[in-house]
């Protein structure tokens, strides 16, 4: 009889689970190793720190690869906490606010529903959503590196190549941007051109490259200012050879004819260092070069695009928008030429809002419009403009006509041998006063200084001083390297007050130009069937021998009593009265009195002028001498305070009349001036 066999012992699934996944595990690390050692002499440049935080095996209990970039983080970063008796996860790679150590692509910040980033190449770039291919693009030939950190396995723990985990990696972009906080790249960031820290040194924004005082740089953040990577732009010389280019620009812009032949030139060459450096300073002139048809503006324009090294070097159009404008500027300083701005039809605001944002500009502030997705769209333009027509628009207010340096051409001559422009030694001279210029930038702040106090030695101060000393001084400074002498200072600052007395005239001021528009208003009170101005009226009232002789004694004669006029004078006050207007005193000690109140008569007179709406009573406050009233007067039974004026500050109502001069008696026509003589028949 056989011995029964002896029973099986019971089979152990438990520790054959744990066996086989001994087993698994141990063949995912050989194969994770093997692919270590083939990436050995790959692109990856920091191999041995990621060697140590890769992914080796499936932590027990989990499904997740345990270190590297998706290591489990420790209870309270908004994962899943470790299981109880496990042990404590392994530190994460991820320094905080970058998506893994030496990542190619740098975290900026959030704003909105928009991540920032400086992507591979140094671009600004805005994600909305972190799509694969919108990922790829930002790491571009550094792919590798984003699939070694954030890597796909497959079923049986191998990893998978050129993949990478889009959501893991997605986290980990979010996260670093979050953790950067909020961004707003209107006002840190900074475009191709010139710029300043905040110690004032210059920083030339070439665009694949940053020159500073302490040497090149790659683009990136330089004290919390975003510096990032464009397409380059023509950049200075290297060096500056014996030629002494800011001597050729010189003898070049005298080549031209102009109003004012002996400081012009010069003027224009400060103009040419201002375009240069523009977005590195605090004040920047808006230049207008105007004259005839075939007087060489075209030419001009031709020529300034040279000298910045073409049209990479300045953004230039002959039939801008102000849209198209801050489009093409983009973060940039670069300068702005537009030929033919002539003024447009009536009713247009093209010329207009190109104007405006020329005069944001000018002290580099901010413009703002809609959008499509009501969140409005901004930036700050730090542009130096130069506009080309034959007439500059009439629309332009004292604020803009403050900021600009009018550039007059004359006829060219005849018999003047013709200018030849070779576009390659231009744009050689331009790259090396450029460089001549950023040499001594360090020296910009005292010599501004030197000229501001020159010119206001000649008159010339506030706006207009700050627009000539802007200019005069970078032209001083491409052309010398010392600080100019007290002589030279004076010597100069003669040469352009002379040239911007009339441009000074021309300006005014905001309460100058609300007068100018008060006084030529038809008064619709009509006089042996002629209608005369407030302007004469007031004459008439203030007992000036200037009034008409219709308004005080209905006559055509000059010869009239005093108590003709004083008759004539009460009456004329009557009349003014009905529009919120008196003349106290006469003569030279007479004033005019303007109501505040929004009274129907004055109110029809500035009816779709700026001092509509009663606006007319702030500037009337800013007239030199302006005296207000405590207590309210009654005018025609409208009791209203306001302001007495001087009437020597209003225009020329102390004159008297050159189409009456020979009429008075026993008065003489007074002397032709000297520049009519040409005109005697």
């Amino acid at each position: 009889m056989t011995d029964a066999p002896a029973p099986s012992a019971p089979i152990d699934l438990e520790a054959r689970k744990r066996a086989a996944l001994d087993d698994l595990a141990q063949k995912k690390a050989r194969k994770v190793a093997e692919g270590r050692a083939i990436s050995r002499g790959a692109r990856l440049e920091d191999l041995a720190h990621e060697l140590e935080d890769a992914p080796i095996a499936a932590t027990p209990g989990t499904g997740a690869p345990d270190g590297g970039a998706g290591a489990s983080a420790p209870a309270g970063d908004g994962l899943d906490p470790p299981a109880s008796g496990a042990a404590p996860p392994r530190k994460p790679s991820r320094p905080r606010g970058e998506v893994f150590e030496n990542c190619p692509v740098r975290a900026l910040g959030v704003n909105g529903d928009f991540s920032y980033y400086l992507d591979r190449h140094g671009q600004l770039r805005a994600v909305k959503k972190h799509e694969l291919q919108t990922i790829m693009h930002l790491f571009g030939d550094r792919i590798g590196a984003l699939c070694w950190n954030f890597p796909q396995f497959d079923k049986d723990g191998n990893r998978k190549h050129s993949r990478f985990d889009q959501t893991t990696a997605s986290m980990a972009m979010i996260s670093a941007c979050s953790e950067k906080g909020l961004f707003n790249p209107d006002g840190a960031v900074r475009g191709v051109g010139a710029w300043k820290d905040d110690d004032g040194r210059l920083i030339y924004h070439c665009g694949n490259l940053l020159l500073t005082e302490d040497g090149q740089q790659e683009p990136g953040d330089i004290d919390g200012k975003i510096y990032p990577a464009y397409p380059p732009i023509p950049q200075p010389a290297q060096k500056v050879g014996t030629a002494d280019p800011a001597r050729a620009a010189l003898e070049m812009a005298g080549t031209w004819r102009w109003e004012h032949q002996e400081a012009t030139p010069m003027i224009v060459l400060g103009m040419i260092g201002v375009q240069m450096l523009c977005g590195a300073m605090d004040w920047r002139p808006v230049y207008w070069l105007t004259g005839d048809k075939a007087y060489g503006k075209s030419f001009f324009q031709d020529w300034i695009k040279h000298l910045h090294g073409g049209e990479k070097g300045l953004i230039q159009s002959n039939d801008p928008t102000k849209s198209g404008i801050t489009s093409r500027l983009g973060h940039s300083s670069l300068p702005v030429a537009i030929d033919e701005l002539e003024p447009g039809e009536e009713g247009s605001s093209k010329e207009r809002d190109i104007i405006v944002l020329a005069r944001v500009a000018a002290s580099g502030g901010q413009w703002l419009r809609g959008s499509a997705d009501q969140k409005g769209a901004s930036g700050n333009v730090y542009s130096a403009f130069l506009f080309s027509s034959i007439l500059i628009p009439g629309a332009m207010g004292a604020q803009d006509r403050s900021r600009l340096i009018t550039l007059h051409l004359r006829p060219l001559d005849p018999n003047a041998p013709k200018v030849t422009l070779d576009p390659r030694t231009w744009r050689a001279r331009g790259a090396a006063l450029k460089r001549v210029l950023i040499d001594r930038w360090p020296s910009w702040a005292e010599r501004l200084e030197l000229w501001r106090a020159a010119l206001a030695e000649v008159g010339l101060s506030g706006r207009n001083g700050d627009n000539y000393a802007t200019t005069m001084a970078m032209a001083d400074m491409a052309l010398h390297a010392d600080m100019p002498s007290a002589e030279v200072l004076a010597g100069w600052a003669r040469k352009v007050a002379s040239c911007a007395v009339h441009e000074t005239e021309e300006i005014g001021s905001d309460a100058e130009s609300m007068l100018m528009h008060l006084l030529g208003q038809p008064f619709d009170v009509h006089r042996r069937g002629e209608l005369f101005t407030i302007a004469q009226w007031i004459m008439a009232a203030a007992q000036l021998p200037s009034a008409p002789p219709q308004l005080v004694a209905d006559t055509d004669s000059g010869d009239i009593d005093d108590q003709v006029r004083k008759q004539a004078a009460k009456r004329a006050n009557e009349k003014l009265a009905k529009v919120g207007l008196r003349v106290r005193g006469s003569g030279d000690s007479a004033s005019l009195f303007i109501a505040n109140a929004p009274l129907p008569g004055l109110k029809k007179l500035f009816e779709g002028s700026t001092w509509a709406s009663g606006v007319w009573a702030q500037s009337s406050r800013r007239i030199i001498g302006a005296e207000p009233v405590a207590q309210p007067l009654t005018l025609a039974g409208q009791r209203t305070r306001g302001v007495y004026v001087p009437l020597k500050q209003c225009g020329g109502l102390m004159s008297f009349p050159m189409d009456r001069a020979g009429a008075q008696s026993g008065s003489e026509a007074p002397p032709m001036p000297r520049e009519w003589e040409d005109f005697e028949g």
